[in-house]
This record gives C-alpha cells, sequence and structure tokens, in this order.
C-alpha cells in the first residue's frame, strides 16, 4: 500500500477532530436578488514547466544533470508504438528525475550506446493504456494516462498488487497538477493534513474519469 494511501486514516480523524479546519474553504455567501451569477473562473492548470519551476524554487525537484530528453522521447515514443501527449514530452523536457522522494521512471542510455529501459519497462503500463512516471519506493506506480487524445491527461495510481492491471485512484487530473500534489503529499501525511487537501492544488482531481480520487476508494 503507498504511503499516500495509508494517510488517509490519518487524516479523516484530524478533519473529524478540527473545528475549523485550516484548509477548509470558507462559505460562498448566497447570491443577491436579481443579481448576474459570477463570472469568475476556475484557476488555469498548472503547466508542466510551471510546475517544475515552483518545486525548483522549493527545493523539492532534482533535474538530471544531461538534457538527453529528445532520445527519451523517442525511446518511450518507440516502446509505446505511439504518439506522446504533449504533456508527458514537456515532463522529459523538463529533465525531472525526482520530487521529493519519489524517483521518476526514465529509460537509461545515450544516442551513442543506444536506449533501454530501466529496472522498470517504460511499456509495464501499456495494457492498462498508462506510461509510468513515478515508483512509489513500494513496488507502484504512477502513470499518466495515454488512452485518450488528450495533451494534458490525468495521471493514476497503479497497484503492484493487482499487476498495476487498471488504475486504483486518482493522483492528478493533469501532470503538472500531479506534481504539486506528489510533492507535499509526505508532508501532508506526516503532518495530518485533513482528508481531502489535494483539492487546494487541483480541484478537478476528483473528476478523473478512469478511477475515483483516494478518498472515494472505500
Amino acid at each position: 500500500m503507498t504511503r499516500l494511501h495509508t494517510g488517509v486514516a490519518a487524516a479523516g480523524l484530524t478533519l473529524a477532530m478540527l473545528s475549523a479546519p485550516a484548509f477548509a474553504a470558507p462559505a460562498a455567501a448566497p447570491p443577491k436578488a436579481g443579481s448576474r451569477p459570477s463570472s469568475r473562473k476556475r484557476p488555469m492548470k498548472p503547466t508542466v514547466p510551471e510546475a517544475a519551476r515552483q518545486l525548483q524554487e522549493r527545493g523539492l525537484l532534482t533535474r538530471t544533470r544531461a538534457d538527453q530528453s529528445a532520445g527519451i522521447i523517442d525511446h518511450v515514443r518507440e516502446a509505446l508504438g505511439k504518439g506522446l501527449p504533449e504533456d508527458l514530452e514537456a515532463f522529459y523536457r523538463e529533465r525531472i528525475a525526482r520530487v521529493g522522494d519519489y524517483n521518476a521512471i526514465l529509460p537509461t542510455g545515450n544516442d551513442r550506446v543506444g536506449w533501454r529501459s530501466g529496472a522498470m519497462r517504460m511499456d509495464c503500463l501499456l495494457p492498462a493504456s498508462a506510461v509510468p512516471l513515478f515508483s512509489d519506493g513500494c513496488g507502484n506506480l504512477f502513470g499518466l494516462d495515454v488512452c485518450a487524445a488528450d495533451a494534458a491527461p490525468a495521471v493514476y495510481f497503479f497497484d503492484h498488487e493487482d499487476g498495476f492491471k487498471a488504475p486504483r485512484w486518482a493522483a492528478g487530473s493533469s501532470l503538472g497538477s500531479f506534481l504539486l500534489v506528489l510533492a507535499d503529499s509526505d508532508r501532508a501525511q506526516s503532518e495530518n493534513w485533513p482528508l481531502q487537501w489535494e483539492l487546494k492544488l487541483d480541484p478537478d482531481l476528483d473528476k478523473c474519469t478512469r478511477a475515483p480520487a483516494i478518498w472515494n476508494t472505500g
């Protein structure tokens, strides 16, 4: 079971004990009679480069030393036998090697000696229409959905106990949003942040179509 999942029970108890949770959004005032509905739009999802910049400024992101993104993109495209979502190519171009305590899953090699998958094959989630992004250190994976023609698809958690057959729960409504949530996940668990704290960073997390948010998994 992943570290994110084990924190749900503790976070739920904390939420029940708090009379005014620090992360609770203030209740919206009812609209006045005859007033127009608010035209304020939902905040834009962070792009992968934006999320990477924020995490680097916080000291939570480690990059690879050399820029081998072109070779990595070609290798993953060949391994999958299809084009890559724009967000995934952006992820590789940002040279992200680690976020917090989570290691990115990248092929190894170079253009001179060739490319190969590392400890985890880049097509290991292909039967579930996903590409591995990070390992949680417990044998489980976070993978980007590639079953739909979406430039910014969702990220899901895949459990090794069921052979990665299908996503277990939604980890991010986009890759950029996922990176921000992942970076705070260990802190959220250690500090017992309230249940559904992820929605502060990713308001659309519970709207992912292939699997529920972690607090709705039962």
